[in-house]
């Protein structure tokens, strides 16, 4: 760590948002140093508080999942459908840079939070708006998990299962933290913009927007007029140096070979079958391709001699692009994520190694800081509305009224 101040030192973000997709953008923005103030409803707050008990996630006794997008954080518990509970809003508005909320649009307008509605307290203000499948259209209003407005509804679910295979759902949040980092670059260009006109603006994205940018790279095919995107049959390969195999030792080797005819020689050379150099079924590219089925046959009875690190040991040494199908459990001891810091500590937690993932990218010159865990439900009421100018009396009156909760 350096002495100089984090590079979002001084930056105040004001995040009204649950579940994953805007937390985890206020999270990017808190490892650099902003000061996010998370507003959550009293009583319950943001529902990922408690999702680490049930399906779809990993039961455990650590609320891990809201850790990880929540760290930094500070949490006010202000009810916003009560008159003190909008005045405190508008006096926090007023100091803040930016603003992250995924309500749906008909919530904001009912709420009186649309940007129209807070830009007149603060022309400076970055308003950051997320939804599920954009702000126009009848799903306007559409409540969106990443599951179904990142994956589903964007042709990636369909795209990702093999010919046979039924659709798979993600693994928890997988669209919402890549779409996490598509509203950080919307908050730092926004910020940039500001920095050049003086002026706050309206920023938007969608899980919808998100996971067409993810599939953006067959999408343009389509668009262009190819035919559909062909679903991987590990049977009936395209080509049958970009498929999977079973190893000995019951792990799977990913090869995604794309210059076949430079790598080629260098693959029969690390499968030990130079034979294959002269077979006429293989010896072209065109024609390998068209007997990708039958060489994907043999592939498969080759990757079965040898054990996974064996053929890792093999692959790399020829120069081969591929990798071992991992598994969550191979991923956190994986040294290549350890040695660049792909992990991080939390002071706080306790549980476990006591580490959580780091967002991924860095800046020389600009470390991020420290981390540690965020607060409590309403750990933060008391102190935040302190600094907002409120008597003590005035805070307990406020909490009387059920128009905060306070610890």
């Amino acid at each position: 760590m350096t002495d100089t101040a984090a590079l979002l030192s001084g930056i105040k973000v004001l995040e009204i948002a649950t579940y994953v997709f805007g937390p985890g953008a206020g999270a990017i923005l808190s490892d650099f140093g902003a000061d996010v103030i998370k507003v959550e409803s009293p009583g319950i707050g943001d529902p990922l508080r408690h999702a680490h008990k049930a399906p779809p996630f990993m039961k455990c006794d650590f609320d891990y999942p809201w850790q990880q997008d929540n760290r930094n954080k500070r949490s006010i518990a202000l009810n916003l459908k009560s008159d003190e509970g909008r005045e405190i809003l508008l006096k926090l508005v007023r100091e803040t840079d930016v603003l992250i909320t995924n309500f749906p649009p008909n919530v904001l307008e009912r709420l009186q939070i649309r940007y129209e509605d807070l830009a007149p307290e603060n022309d400076q203000l970055i308003y950051g708006q997320i939804t599920g499948y954009g702000e126009k259209g009848d799903d306007a209003n559409t409540p969106g998990f990443d599951g179904n407005a990142y994956w589903a509804r964007t042709g990636l679910m369909d795209a990702v299962r093999t010919a046979e295979g039924d659709p798979a759902m993600p693994s928890p949040a997988m669209g919402d933290h890549p779409s996490a980092m598509t509203m950080y670059a919307a908050i730092m260009t926004g910020l940039y913009k500001r920095e050049r006109s003086g002026k706050g603006s309206r920023i938007s994205t969608s899980l919808m927007a998100n996971g067409l940018w993810a599939a953006s790279s067959a999408l343009s095919g389509i668009l262009a007029g190819t035919k559909p995107y062909r679903r991987l049959n590990p049977a009936k390969p395209g080509s049958a140096l970009v498929n999977y195999y079973r190893t000995k030792d019951e792990r799977w080797i990913s090869l995604i070979v794309i210059q076949e005819e430079k790598h080629w020689p260098n693959f029969i050379k690390a499968i030990e079958r130079p034979d294959l150099a002269t077979d006429p079924r293989f010896a072209e590219l065109a024609i390998r391709f068209k007997h990708a089925k039958e060489l994907g046959a043999i592939f498969r009875e080759i990757f079965k001699m040898r054990n996974c690190d064996e053929w890792r040991e093999r692959l790399r040494d020829n120069k081969i692009t591929f990798s071992v199908v991992a598994t969550f459990e191979d991923v956190i001891d994986d040294a290549q994520a350890i040695e660049n810091d792909m992990f991080i500590d939390v002071e706080g937690h306790n549980t476990g190694r006591g580490q959580a993932v780091n967002s991924p990218f860095w800046i020389e010159g600009s470390d991020k800081v420290p981390a540690h865990i965020g607060s409590a439900l309403g750990a933060d009421s008391v102190k935040i509305l302190q600094d907002l100018g409120y008597e003590d009396s005035q805070i307990q009156q406020l909490t009387e009224k059920g128009a905060i909760e306070a610890q």
